[in-house]
């Protein structure tokens, strides 16, 4: 086990200090795919092993005419009921309009945020016909659940999902879930892929792999992830995020420490993994309102336009489980091929892939 150093701003960094303020869901912000330009060595192209359930050619072979970054326009329902996990948690889950089962992606929220900050994943992927399921984790600033206890809150809920109830009815395919999260989120989606198969597809969104609390925490309660976990995970994953806040910060405190960064979880992966690092974001940039007051200034600002981070996120995100849970192998364009290479010359991101991605 890691030995982790923990101060206020790791808890920043992990997600632990909530913000709240209006969100946004981005509409309209559309990612140029353009024509390829050469020069792009981080990006290796490749065909991801396990990519779903049917078989296609290269990866930019007959490249789909809709960008996953902009969404479809088809309308979305969203509902809200509570269910007993362990724990009562409340459920924010966006339904697509067709009624026909659906791929079911699971988001977990940063500590002390909520699925209200992240509105705009859900509303996005749902219209691209994926059932989305936001639980407001328990927790707080001082006790709470451990990580722990939130991987088997995760574990009960994929249960839940499983038994296709309440608004789920007739509505899920339970053979192609996928999870997702930011900050601490992303690590439990990580912690509980550990472990748990029926996680077809992992997507973290700047996880950091911090354990214990501020009063300290045993490694059975905060286990760590990377390296400790990784071979555990057999899924394909994505591990995108941000470096500006990988050191320095508030009190010279990192919100998202290097030893601890998506960069950790991509070294030591050993499914399929790509890592995408998004230039110029900080850790707050993926919120629907980035600019939440104290928490947000907390951490080192970026240089980025938060909307085009968050437009890129939700595009690699979408591209990712239309591969992996629907087997759509012409979206990899947007993960390993001409699209990704575009990004990378254009200066949004950059990229690399590993183990037959």
């Amino acid at each position: 086990m890691n030995t982790r150093r923990w101060s206020l701003l790791v808890f920043l960094g992990t997600g632990l200090l909530g913000c709240s303020g209006s969100s946004s869901t981005d509409a309209g912000v559309a990612v140029d795919a353009g024509a390829r330009v050469d020069g792009s060595a981080r990006v290796d192209a490749g065909s991801m092993s396990d990519a779903g359930p049917t078989d296609a050619g290269p990866a930019d072979a007959g490249a789909p005419a809709t960008d996953p970054g902009v969404g479809t326009g088809s309308a979305t329902t969203m509902v809200e009921q509570s269910v007993d996990i362990g724990a009562t948690v409340p459920l924010t889950i966006y339904l697509p309009s067709d009624p026909s089962p659906a791929p079911v992606i699971v988001f977990h929220h940063g500590f002390q945020l909520g699925p209200s900050d992240y509105a705009s994943y859900g509303e996005h992927l749902a219209s691209w016909g994926y059932v989305v399921v936001m639980p407001e984790m328990p927790g707080g600033l001082i006790g709470g659940p451990n990580h722990r206890e939130l991987r088997a809150y995760m574990v009960a809920l994929l249960d839940w999902i499983e038994l296709g109830e309440g608004p789920l009815e007739g509505r899920v395919l339970v053979s192609q879930i996928g999870l997702a999260g930011h900050s601490l989120g992303g690590k439990i989606s990580l912690l509980t892929a550990a472990g748990d198969a029926r996680a077809r597809a992992v997507f973290g969104v700047d996880p950091v792999d911090a354990g214990g609390g501020p009063l300290g925490g045993s490694a059975e309660d905060f286990p760590s992830v990377t390296p400790e976990l990784m071979g555990d995970i057999a899924a394909p994953i994505v591990l995108l995020g941000e470096t500006t806040n990988a050191s320095g910060g508030a009190f010279g405190m990192a919100c998202a420490p290097e030893a601890d960064n998506f960069q950790q979880y991509y070294l030591h992966a050993t499914s399929p993994a790509l890592e995408i690092e998004v230039l110029g974001a900080n850790h707050m940039s993926f919120l629907d309102n980035p600019d939440c007051g104290f928490t947000c200034s907390a951490c080192t600002a970026g240089s980025d336009e938060p909307a085009m981070t968050r437009a890129l996120t939700r595009r690699y995100m979408t591209a990712f489980f239309n591969v992996v849970l629907r087997g759509e192998t012409a979206y990899s364009t947007y993960l390993t091929g001409d699209a990704m290479a575009t990004d990378v010359t254009d200066g949004w991101v950059l990229s690399q892939a590993k183990n037959a991605f």
